[in-house]
């Protein structure tokens, strides 16, 4: 008897999912922000009390804390292949690395911030792009990238559509509000996850962009064509495909490309500690990871730790006189130097910094090998200006210069710091 009332309501939830459907390419595109009944009447599950669910919006990110984080919906769905999907997004600003969003095609869980094993599709992070990965527990891999069309857009509305064929080869096209019909981004075959539990949506943002996510006409229907013959844009099964493929080597000696430029080692209870660097080129450097050296004063290492995105496919980005901000505690950083988060970096197994001072080494390697080195520098509170350093950051009076001890005072700001943004 269970079991029947399983496929029944099954049955039921793919019938509604089949009707809510965005406009086909030849409809008015004004339809596509129309009233949305049936995506909010979907039986949602998860950090429901961050969204507000209506006909009116579909589902739109409210996190009524207004604070950084991340939340999560499902809903039950069971389908891979031979299905379609199908949704409208909107974002009130221009997506970043810190400022994202995920449509889960497939997952093994319904608790989409933990592992689990399924497909998504990435809405913006360090490219302003739609990309399908696939997750493997807490890893992801890039299967297949699309064009930046979301690129210097503060307001970006786009449709979004995804195929799952018979034989697992995966399609998605997208489509801009200003665009007529859909585009065609990459097909790739992939079929190592053949199940799923649920699909859902999954938001990254900092404070200021807690209220900026919609998804709307979200359908699933089942009547894909079967791919024989794949066409001239598959890429091959599996091949992980460069994040930002426009990014030149580095050279053999990087010395002075990134530099430190804040380091707030002695914290308020109310803070967290952290390390900002700087670009003082004239060009973005992007980069897979950086390594972080602690060091005793004769450069002997002694720690090194990982820094690194959260989606381990992303590389980190630096623009050009651009600002990057390391920490373990995003939200007390956000929360104590009242800043937007857009320039902030998780990292997990941040080093705790030796309120006695240290010395540091920003690299390109694991290994200590000659022209690897970016900046080193040291800190200790006779290098402050400040009577009372606790709670205030040392910053660099001219960011560009080199890390010599007169080039760094306390912070002036009234927070005690500026991470991620430009000193006083």
């Amino acid at each position: 008897m269970k079991v029947y009332k399983v496929f029944v309501f099954l049955s039921l939830f793919m019938m509604l999912f089949y009707h809510c459907s965005l406009p086909a390419d030849d409809e008015e595109k004004g339809d596509v922000e129309g009233e949305d009944t049936a995506t909010s009447e979907l039986p949602w599950e998860g950090e429901t009390d961050k969204f507000t669910i209506n006909s009116k919006e579909g589902i739109h990110l409210n996190d009524p804390q207004e604070d950084a984080g991340a939340a999560y919906v499902t809903i039950p769905s069971t389908s891979v292949k031979n299905t379609r999907w199908e949704f409208g997004v909107h974002l009130t600003f221009n997506p970043s690395a810190n400022n994202y969003a995920r449509f889960y095609l497939t997952s093994s869980s319904n608790v989409l911030s933990g592992k689990l094993n399924g497909y998504y599709i990435q809405i913006g992070g360090s490219k302003d792009n739609v990309a399908l990965y696939r997750q493997n527990e807490d890893g992801s891999k890039l299967l297949a990238s699309g064009r930046e069309l979301m690129k210097g857009n503060n307001s970006p509305k786009l449709s979004i559509k995804v195929e799952c064929d018979n034989n697992g080869y995966w399609t998605f096209w997208t489509r801009l509000e200003s665009e007529n019909e859909y585009v065609k981004e990459k097909q790739v075959k992939n079929i190592d996850i053949p199940t799923s539990l649920c699909c859902g949506i999954y938001c990254i943002y900092t404070k200021t962009r807690c209220k900026g996510f919609t998804f709307h006409h979200i359908q699933l229907s089942n009547d894909v064509e079967t791919t024989t013959t794949p066409d001239g844009t598959t890429e091959e099964p599996g091949t992980d495909i460069p994040d930002n493929p426009d990014t030149p080597e580095l050279p053999e000696n990087v010395r002075g490309m990134l530099l430190f430029n804040e380091i707030m080692y002695d914290n308020a209870a109310d803070g967290a500690e952290y390390i900002e660097i700087y670009n003082p080129t004239e060009t973005t450097i992007s980069v897979p990871f950086l390594y972080l050296y602690k060091m005793y004063k004769d450069g002997t290492i002694y720690s090194t730790t990982t820094l690194q995105n959260e989606n381990t496919s992303s590389p980190l980005s630096i623009p050009s006189k651009g600002y990057l901000c390391f920490t373990k505690y995003f939200n007390k950083v956000v929360q104590k130097h009242k800043v937007g988060g857009e320039t902030l970096i998780i990292i997990p197994n941040f080093p705790a910094l030796s309120n006695d001072g240290g010395y540091l080494a920003l690299s390109s390697s694991k290994e200590t090998a000659a022209g690897h080195t970016f900046d080193t520098c040291c800190f200790r509170d006779e290098m402050h200006t400040s009577e009372k350093p606790t709670g205030v950051s040392l910053e660099k009076k001219s960011p560009e210069l080199t890390s010599l001890n007169k080039n760094w005072h306390s912070s002036k700001h009234v927070t005690g710091g500026t991470p991620g943004i430009r000193n006083l």
